[in-house]
């Protein structure tokens, strides 16, 4: 592994060129040199632009080490400011790194951020227990005709010698103990850590039990370690890095961090920066991200305002074939033609299918995760996509949307296609405080042009 020096840091955004030299990542064999944990998923991609060979990045965002000499920073390309949200509401999976990276605390420990935290907490105990524990001298005093460390004379002659007893003395002695402020710490984030592993042990998950087991495990090494209910050791200056730690044992700075999170209760932002604690790198795929949350806040919405509607996926449960085969087959030569889609009818799957209680699609639409401005576009396969859906579902608009990123927020008519009107929705994600505010429009919006929400309704 090369030395922290040696490692080269690079900023980009998502699906940004990489200005990387190639013989950083570009072995003599002609193949990339790649860290395993991302080679041959599609976190980067190599390509000729310009004639120059250049890495690109795709829609992961994160720390992503590409090998032991380069690191590379990807931010989101539009103002994703509630990207930690978005993850937790969607339940959205993360890829998730060996390499580390740091993370700013903020808000409460939820369930996703304490799956992550207990993962993290098992490898950091691990190598704590591999390289030894933190241990201090602590002094100890005692009474008695068999003194042993040294002899506290002034006590003695107090306490003994001036009664006339002989035979006994007051001593004192310094002992190795694993009874600390930072180990105590640890044993406690531990078992905040048992508590939650147990309770979501009554819907058994993946691994759990696995974890549970390695947890278990660990306690042992910890049991001469007093339990602090009161938590003092928060208070401790090593455990809050006022104070440094012995450079034997510098390897319980990041533990120590985690453990203080884990105990308080406070949360992580995964958006980059910050240096309140480190852990395994987590990429997000903010395409994938992106349309299940706009999926999942339209389903609230509806449930929250009762519209008569279903909101469906429509990749899967809301979509339909896509040709239809007509009874007579064209004969534009002279002899019927069979149809291709008497084989494969293919399918017309929008990300969004709003469906009445009675069976009838009311509105399609595609959510797409590319920027946007006030006199471009969309982009135009989108926009093809999209008009070719709401003819297949007989509709006469369709609706795309995209996070905003500057220019017009909301929605904007962007032009006829023959019958089809196009509308793109501009959900605007750069404030976390305004987000729930961002959201309600968007659901009021999108209700309206689906004919469930009239506009005296939509404020209510």
């Amino acid at each position: 592994m090369a030395s922290d020096t040696q490692v080269q840091v690079v900023e980009c955004v998502e699906y940004g060129h990489v200005d990387v030299e190639p013989s950083l990542w570009f072995g003599d064999d002609h193949r990339a040199v790649l860290n395993s944990e991302i080679d041959g998923k599609d976190v980067l991609r190599a390509h000729f632009a310009g004639g120059v060979l250049r890495l690109q990045a795709t829609s992961f965002v994160g720390v992503i080490p590409i090998n032991d000499r380069v690191v590379l920073r990807v931010r989101p390309r539009v103002p994703l400011k509630s990207l930690t949200r978005m993850v937790i509401e969607t339940g959205h999976g993360v890829m998730a790194l060996s390499a580390v990276r740091d993370y700013a605390g903020r808000g409460p420990a939820d369930e996703w951020v304490m799956d992550r935290y207990a993962d993290a907490l098992l490898d950091y105990v691990d190598e704590v227990l591999e390289a030894g524990l933190l241990r201090a001298y602590r002094q100890r005093q005692d009474e008695g005709s068999t003194p042993h460390g040294r002899i506290d004379f002034p006590l003695t002659l107090h306490r003994f010698a001036a009664r006339g007893i002989p035979n006994q003395s007051a001593f004192s002695w310094f002992e190795r103990t694993v009874d600390t402020p930072a180990n105590r710490c640890i044993k406690a984030a531990m078992e905040v850590i048992y508590d939650h592993l147990t309770k979501a042990s009554r819907k058994p998950r993946k691994g759990d039990r696995t974890r549970l087991r390695r947890l278990s495990g660990q306690f042992l090494p910890f049991s001469e370690v007093a339990d602090d209910h009161e938590r003092h050791f928060l208070n401790d200056p090593q455990v809050l890095n006022l104070t440094p730690l012995p450079d034997p044992r510098s390897y319980y700075r990041p533990v120590l961090d985690l453990c203080a999170l884990i105990v308080r209760g406070v949360g992580i932002t995964l958006d980059l920066g910050g240096r309140d604690v480190r852990m395994g790198s987590l990429l997000v795929n903010t395409n994938e991200l992106f349309e299940k949350f706009v999926r999942v806040n339209l389903s609230k919405f509806a449930r929250t305002r009762r519209l008569p509607i279903d909101v469906l996926d429509g990749n899967t449960e809301g979509r339909v074939d896509l040709y239809d085969i007509p009874e007579s087959w064209p004969a534009p030569l002279g002899t019927p033609l069979r149809p291709l889609a008497t084989r494969d009818a293919g399918k017309a799957q929008p990300d969004v299918v709003l469906r009445s209680a009675e069976g009838h699609v009311t509105l399609i639409a595609e959510i797409k995760n590319t920027p946007t401005s006030d006199d471009a576009l969309p982009d135009r396969a989108h926009m093809e996509q999209a008009v070719t859906y709401a003819l297949r579902y007989g509709l006469s608009f369709t609706l795309l949307i995209h996070p905003w990123s500057r220019g017009t927020k909301g929605l904007v008519y962007v032009g006829r296609v023959r019958s089809i009107d196009v509308y793109d929705y501009r959900l605007d994600l750069s404030d976390e405080d305004q987000t729930d505010h961002a959201l309600a429009d968007m659901g009021t919006a999108v209700a309206r042009l689906a004919g469930v929400l009239s506009a005296d309704q939509a404020f209510g």
